[in-house]
């Protein structure tokens, strides 16, 4: 998979784990694909990366940049998305469920996924208990610590849409149960969560 990045942001962190979650599966959708890093990334000689964004800026800097005849971009929203048909091995959210309905999100992603396909979301939450307060906390340094190291360039100076209307990690959860059943959290350094969850078609 390409490895080749002139950047570096707390969403390009996640990129190597996503790329494990990923395999060697086909056909993969990145939702808020934003200037097409991600897509790339994950491009290789067997599979097909399809990326979509609802930014034309995003979308135009994605294809300018884009020399993969098996990565291709689309600008759209998630929820006008259409695929015709088709059904994808891996659907991924990098710091892009936020903005729109989760709870929708989810059940459209439950449509387009293959069986035994993989959902992968890095997301973005607000605390909310005693517990996330602290895990928050706790990771502050060290991530400023990375981020100084890295050089990270947040989202905004590369011309991507951003929202700051985080849901509380409480409803996070609550998706999760209601809606995803045998999913997997964890916590990322970034404060981002990281979310895997397989379809077992059941």
């Amino acid at each position: 998979m390409t490895r080749q990045r002139q950047t570096w942001n707390h969403n390009y962190a996640y990129h190597r784990w996503i790329s494990k979650n990923v395999g060697n599966r086909k056909h993969i959708l990145d939702v808020g694909c934003g200037n097409g890093v991600l897509a790339r990334y994950l491009s290789t000689a067997e599979n097909h990366v399809l990326g979509i964004d609802p930014s034309a800026v995003s979308i135009q800097n994605a294809i300018k940049n884009n020399e993969k005849s098996n990565v291709s971009f689309l600008q759209t929203t998630f929820e006008d998305f259409q695929s015709d048909g088709k059904r994808f091995d891996a659907i991924i959210f990098v710091a892009s469920i936020h903005h729109m309905n989760m709870e929708d999100a989810i059940e459209k992603v439950k449509k387009l996924l293959q069986r035994n396909g993989i959902l992968i979301i890095v997301g973005l939450s607000k605390p909310s208990n005693f517990w996330d307060w602290a895990l928050e906390t706790a990771r502050i340094i060290p991530s400023k610590i990375v981020s100084v190291i890295r050089g990270n360039m947040p989202s905004e100076a590369m011309d991507m849409d951003i929202s700051y209307d985080f849901p509380a990690m409480d409803e996070v959860r609550r998706i999760c149960r209601a809606h995803l059943r045998g999913c997997k959290i964890r916590y990322g350094l970034h404060y981002r969560y990281l979310l895997t969850w397989e379809n077992d078609g059941i």
